[in-house]
């Protein structure tokens, strides 16, 4: 018989109870994080990146303030080579793509913003379908239409480069062939997997934006958020009295009764609000937004001004201004003027080129610089026989300044003219006359003794025959009469120049240094703080040079201009103080007045002379020579003319001399301070005392302020002489025109044309613009050097200081119906 086992309890616990000594880890759920994946994407979706590009109004607005730019600038249709343009074909097909481009999607413009929407948001970019005569690849674009980015992909293809596939209409795909679509986006992706797809600025700088859309987020709702999620403290109020507190908190916010004011008692301690967030002072919110706000601008190339916000850092200054819009230019505003040129040039036919037309004052100014500086580069090569003028035009066409394609090979007949009038400072007027204090004097007009000038202008250009006779057999004045005349102005302006020099004793020049560096450090400094040295020396020296010598300058700004005028009120004051600088007195003026009479009255026998050996040239006179007559100037009304054109002279030269100690002080301040040493420590906020205590400092700048006080008072002497001695020659031969019944004149270049040995073009290219006029008016006024600064003009040459080489003629036809008799008096300058 078996024995009966035992019957096996389970043993269960009566109450459920957590595991004793558990091993395995276990996380609590309460206030459990989610942590979300934070980095780029690879969203190929069109759909995804557009709306989180609608998301951040940072990004639509750099997207707009690129489309902007190029939206406000015109374009222009050209042939490739310049040999082109004459063809009919060629002029054709540019007005037929010019009215295609015109009218695409309506407009230019809508077309182009369509296009560059796709291509700054897309990783496709934008495309657009070409309607080609015949479905031809070679045939001509008879339609272009923009297609929507977000239904296009890459193929890899190239052959069929493009395959479309629209959500709405599904089981449908559109494959384009090559010749029937045209594309372009940014930065294409080197991954084997993402081959032909691009990469926006959106996706460039996702986390950036994705900061700037979370911190909006956060902001709102820190606003809009009421009551904030917190934690009372009520400090020492024990738990009954808490809850007690809590249920009555609550009750009496129920109801209607617009009479609630719940308090706190029991407690001694103050009650403390304890937020689970933070506030946005303790987060830099506002310095932390504008940072990510500067990555997103960056991606799209551009800055936080280009979009009308505020910089950060250096950012804020001129200089750095000035670079960033530099900057700009280079980034994002050519990028996308590069890809849209390119795009359209993929559409037009290989004999036709598509380029912007670039109205940018600043971009135009720094190509005409370099264009400038690479000219006398080579010149001077050229001059020095190191290279050949073929070798010279082959190098300025490698160089890629030239918007017009030309043969390097072919070198034209003569060299270009360069301005010979640039100076110490770059400027047309080199030793100061031109733009003192109170202006050029204007040479008194003397003609008839009512001397009634009307307002004329314009001239008659080539309608009638410039010169019937040879200039070469003109008869010239007594060159022994004109040195003469030029000895005795030197003798009247070279001491009073020359002295100059030697008043300037150096307590004067340390006086004007002192002043002008306490004036000028203030503003030099913030300046150079955002300069390194190179920049100080290659951007800002020469740009103020530029500023200085009235020419177009970077520096431009009315801050800058502003501090200029203030540190030349200073020195007006010093110098006003101590009139050293004067060079002439009430004598001078006396002794200038007779020279100037005397080079009248040659003016009017040489004009007499022409006349009357164009009559004997005719056969209506007997003989070519004035017998018996004396020419000199006693006219009262023309001697009172000239009499107060010397006093204008006297104080011109003495307000051109003022204005040059200013000018070549404060350049050589400004050279002084620009020493790496110097402008490292203004960076660092030194005084201008410390700068006037640095060894060196004071003597350099002297030495400079000597040598150019030195420089001005041979050079100027000559240039005054020179100029003034012409100017009333000429002004002579004016008179005796008009006194003669003439009623036209016109401006002739008697010396040699062409380069000189010192590399000087004659004539200059303002006096050929004038004589190129032709027959004008007696009245009429001519362009000077100084025109354009001064709105200065002149009856008669010279057009320029220094030595030129023109004077007034005749109209020969307008004589001849005048005097056809041959009995001709001239005027005697009674």
């Amino acid at each position: 018989m078996a024995k009966n086992k035992p019957v096996m309890t389970l043993d269960v616990p009566a109450d459920q109870k957590e595991p004793e000594r558990q091993r395995a880890v276990k996380i609590d759920h309460y206030l459990y994080r989610w942590v979300p994946y934070w980095g780029a994407p690879q969203w190929l979706q069109a759909d995804r990146w557009r709306q989180f590009v609608r998301n951040q109004s940072i990004a639509i607005i750099c997207r707009d303030t690129l489309i902007n730019n190029v939206l406000s600038m015109d374009w222009t249709l050209s042939a490739r080579k310049s040999e082109d343009m004459g063809r009919a074909d060629v002029r054709e097909a540019i007005d037929f793509y010019t009215e295609l481009f015109e009218n695409a999607e309506g407009d230019f413009d809508t077309y182009t913003e369509l296009m560059l929407q796709d291509m700054l948001d897309l990783p496709f970019g934008a495309a657009s379908e070409l309607g080609r005569e015949n479905d031809d690849p070679e045939g001509a674009v008879l339609w272009m239409e923009h297609i929507d980015g977000g239904t296009l992909v890459p193929t890899a293809n190239p052959d069929f480069p493009v395959m479309q596939s629209v959500k709405e209409v599904p089981g449908r795909t559109v494959v384009f062939p090559k010749h029937s679509v045209a594309r372009m986006f940014m930065s294409p992706r080197p991954e084997i997997t993402r081959t032909g797809w691009g990469m926006a600025p959106p996706e460039k700088a996702y986390l950036a934006i994705e900061m700037l859309f979370r911190g909006d987020k956060y902001y709102s709702n820190l606003l809009l958020d009421t009551p904030e999620a917190g934690i009372l403290d009520l400090m020492d109020m024990d738990k009954e009295s808490a809850e007690e507190w809590l249920d009555s908190f609550r009750s009496l916010f129920q109801g209607v009764d617009g009479m609630k004011v719940p308090v706190l008692y029991e407690h001694e301690k103050e009650a403390k609000w304890i937020p689970f967030n933070r506030p946005p002072t303790d987060m830099m919110y506002d310095s932390i937004t504008l940072r990510y706000a500067q990555i997103v601008a960056a991606a799209y190339g551009l800055r936080l001004s280009d979009i009308g916000m505020d910089e950060m850092g250096g950012g804020k200054t001129l200089a750095g201004v000035i670079r960033g819009e530099r900057q700009t230019r280079r980034n994002g505003f050519a990028m996308v003027r590069t890809k849209l040129e390119n795009h359209f040039n993929s559409i037009v036919p290989k004999e036709i080129r598509f380029t912007w037309v670039d109205d940018d004052a600043e971009a135009k100014l720094a190509s005409g610089k370099a264009l400038v500086a690479v000219g006398q580069g080579l010149t001077q090569l050229v001059t020095a026989a190191i290279l050949t003028r073929e070798e010279s035009r082959k190098e300025i066409v490698a160089q890629g300044l030239l918007k017009t394609e030309i043969d390097p090979n072919a070198a034209p007949d003569e060299p270009k003219p360069e301005n010979p009038m640039a100076g110490m400072f770059g400027g047309a007027d080199p030793f100061g006359q031109g733009n003192g204090e109170a202006g050029r004097p204007a040479f008194p007009f003397s003609g008839k003794d009512d001397d009634k000038v009307p307002a004329s202008q314009g001239g008659r250009g080539g309608m009638s025959p410039l010169l019937t006779r040879s200039a070469s057999g003109k008869k010239r004045p007594d060159q022994k009469t004109r040195d003469e005349l030029l000895a005795e102005m030197t003798a009247i302006f070279k001491p009073g120049i020359d002295a100059i020099v030697t008043k300037a004793e150096d307590i004067r020049i340390r006086r004007l240094v002192k002043a002008t560096v306490r004036a000028m450090v203030p503003t030099v400094s913030r300046i150079f703080e955002s300069m390194d040295d190179e920049m100080v020396e290659k951007f800002y020296l020469p740009e103020m040079e530029a500023l200085e010598a009235g020419e177009p300058s970077q520096l431009d700004d009315p801050i800058v201009v502003r501090a200029n005028e203030d540190i030349k009120a200073e020195l007006d004051k010093h110098l006003g103080d101590d009139p050293w600088w004067r060079t002439l007195s009430k004598l001078e003026k006396t002794r200038i007045v007779a020279v100037l009479a005397r080079s009248y009255s040659v003016g009017l026998q040489d004009m007499a002379l022409a006349i009357v050996r164009a009559l004997y040239e005719e056969g209506l006179r007997s003989t070519p020579e004035l017998i018996g007559l004396s020419f000199d100037l006693t006219n009262k009304r023309t001697l009172k003319q000239l009499a107060d054109y010397a006093a204008d002279l006297v104080r011109w030269v003495d307000d051109g001399t003022k204005y040059y100690i200013k000018r070549v002080v404060m350049a050589g301040v400004r050279q002084g301070l620009a020493r790496p040493t110097i402008a490292r420590a203004l960076r660092d906020g030194v005084s201008a005392e410390w700068v006037l205590s640095q060894e060196d400092f004071m003597g350099d700048v002297q030495d400079f302020v000597r040598r150019g006080l030195t420089d001005m008072s041979k050079r100027r002497t000559e240039s005054i002489v020179e100029t003034e001695v012409n100017r009333a020659e000429n002004m002579g031969r004016l008179g005796q025109l008009v006194r003669s019944g003439m009623t036209q004149k016109a401006w002739v270049h008697r010396g040699e044309r062409g380069v000189t040995a010192a590399g000087n073009v004659h004539p200059c290219p303002i006096c050929e613009a004038n004589e190129k006029l032709g027959y004008v008016p007696v009245d009429f006024q001519y362009e000077t050097v100084f025109t354009k600064r001064t709105g200065e003009k002149s009856p008669t040459p010279p057009a320029h200081p220094n030595v030129c080489h023109c004077e007034i003629e005749f109209d020969d036809t307008e004589l001849l119906s005048k005097l056809a008799s041959g009995d001709y008096m001239p005027w005697l300058g009674k």
